[in-house]
């Protein structure tokens, strides 16, 4: 599952290869990109699905070529969202289930299929959080029943609208996120506004590989990057929940037990002699030994009951 945040982003579920997801914010608009995507995937092949809840199909088609809107399955659900017209192909509130959108889907479908939800920030507004989530994570499985394979599931999502809570959780969800933010003004500005996306991309198994770039959308929809990203503009994390780059952990912290020694403790420790160290007898003993003649040393230890009368008083018999 993918997001596109900015004030919009895109969701892609799991288990298909997971497509970008925007997220934007009222700063920064991220439909623009959500098109480029979509255009990207027209011209690849695959079936397009637009399901438009946020603005109408001629809104959506602006900027798209003819040929381009030819390729794209558009779903109303702008015109009569609650279903109070009852009209049949329009989509309701009440078809935002997997079954539902499988069932939709398949007859229009041929080979791979990329479904474009515009936008995940309407939907969330108006049904239970729970149910959204199931719904992305099962569309997936129920189309592939219905003879659907969806490789991308991608999502416009306005953040500024959603609490962190349920940023974070969409986050577990998409494969990739794509958080939209203004460009520094120092940026070239000849081909378009410039954007910064922050990019978290989730792996298989659990990395989270973040990416910052600069890049304009051409009136073609084509992306130009700006430049390549610096070296601290890409980070990798093994956690495989939480998105954010976290500072080096202290492995002694949080424990129920100490495993730092203080100054006194580390003299007393360094002053205590080790058990192979000969003594100086031992050594001179040693050295002045002839050569033919071996010789037994027994050092007893502090703790050793040594009785010179009985010397077998220990042993069990």
């Amino acid at each position: 599952m993918g997001a596109l945040e900015g004030s919009w982003g895109s969701l892609t579920s799991p288990p298909p290869p997971r497509g970008p997801s925007p997220a934007d914010s009222v700063s920064c608009e991220g439909r623009t990109l959500l098109k480029s995507f979509v255009a990207a995937s027209a011209q690849r092949g695959d079936s397009v699905h637009v399901l438009s809840f946020d603005v109408s199909e001629d809104q959506f088609k602006a900027g798209l070529s003819t040929e381009l809107t030819s390729l794209i399955l558009f779903h109303d659900a702008f015109r009569d969202p609650l279903g109070w017209a009852g009209e049949e192909s329009v989509l309701t509130l009440g078809d935002f289930s997997a079954s539902e959108l499988a069932a939709r889907l398949a007859p229009a479908t041929q080979g791979p299929a990329t479904v474009v939800l515009d936008s995940l920030s309407w939907l969330l507004l108006r049904l239970p959080f729970p149910s959204v989530c199931q719904a992305l994570v099962q569309l997936p499985r129920r189309a592939s029943a219905a003879g659907v394979r969806i490789t991308r599931l991608l999502a416009l999502l306005h953040r500024d609208l959603h609490p962190h809570g349920e940023l974070e959780t969409l986050h577990s969800l998409a494969g990739v996120v794509v958080m939209l933010e203004l460009a520094p003004e120092t940026m070239p500005r000849g081909d378009g506004v410039p954007q910064t996306a922050v990019m978290l991309h989730r792996k298989r198994r659990g990395q989270v590989v973040r990416k910052k770039e600069y890049f304009v959308v051409l009136p073609s929809l084509d992306l130009k990057p700006l430049h390549e990203p610096s070296r601290d503009a890409v980070s990798i994390k093994e956690g495989p929940e939480d998105c954010k780059v976290s500072t080096a952990a202290d492995p002694t912290a949080n424990l129920t037990f100490n495993l730092r020694l203080s100054e006194a403790e580390r003299q007393a420790k360094e002053s205590v002699p080790l058990p192979y160290h000969f003594s100086e007898e031992k050594k001179s003993s040693l050295l002045q030994t002839p050569a033919g003649v071996s010789k037994v040393y027994y050092e007893p230890d502090a703790s050793d009951d040594v009785d010179e009368e009985d010397p077998d008083d220990d042993l069990d018999v």
